[in-house]
């Protein structure tokens, strides 16, 4: 393959720059798929707005499994949330037993 035509490929494929891209008007639970598909074309997989979805199987059912889609800051928030909250309880924890962090 001619060295152009890669460059031309590389090119066309590039992702958008972030100033030309749509910003994020609905919260991302409630978009549907297609709508999701199509904000998140052209932007890199690390964008703080692209939108990721992530499948949870429900306790209890081997069929059932819910979709919950958020942005990628939103999920970093929620597990940097999460992390806190975990270190909190265990914070208090062993303060309530009397015993200091090894």
């Amino acid at each position: 393959m001619p060295a152009s035509f890669l460059f031309a490929l590389a090119a066309a494929t590039a992702a958008v720059p972030a100033a030309d891209l749509p910003a994020l008007e609905k919260d991302p639970t409630a978009m549907s798929p297609s709508e999701i598909r199509a904000f998140n074309a052209g932007r890199s997989a690390k964008d703080p707005d692209f939108i990721r979805c992530r499948r949870n199987e429900e306790t209890g059912s081997l069929v059932r499994k819910t979709f919950i889609c958020h942005t990628v800051s939103q999920w970093a928030e929620q597990e940097q949330q999460g992390n806190q909250t975990g270190r909190d309880v265990y914070d208090e924890f062993v303060s309530k037993a009397g015993r200091t962090s090894s």
